[in-house]
């Protein structure tokens, strides 16, 4: 299932994230965005991998692809661990004291 990549205007401020190669960057007038065959968005791409070629973007992608694999299995193992976390009331009292404290 290939992938095109193409240049469009940029109308936004934000930062857009490379699913690609999981890079956040900040584009400038225009962003590349690479689609699917059938014309479904992927992702926004960083200038990095298109800086490294069509070659490069397949290696990053397989980079990526790797790292959230082992990230999956890692997020698979301590779901089924107990998990201790603070509730949100508890999150925001902390949070209060933070800004408190400044």
């Amino acid at each position: 299932m290939p992938i095109k990549i193409q240049v469009e205007s940029n109308h936004f401020q934000e930062k857009c994230h490379c699913n690609l190669c999981g890079n956040i960057f900040f584009p400038l007038e225009v962003v590349a965005r690479a689609y699917r065959e059938s014309g479904e968005y992927v992702s926004d791409v960083c200038p990095e991998c298109l800086a490294t070629g069509t070659e490069g973007i397949s290696n990053r992608m397989r980079q990526r692809a790797d790292y959230l694999r082992s990230l999956a299995v890692e997020l698979e193992q301590l779901a089924r661990s107990d998990i201790e976390s603070p509730s949100l009331s508890q999150f925001n009292i902390a949070n209060q004291l933070e800004k408190a404290m400044r």
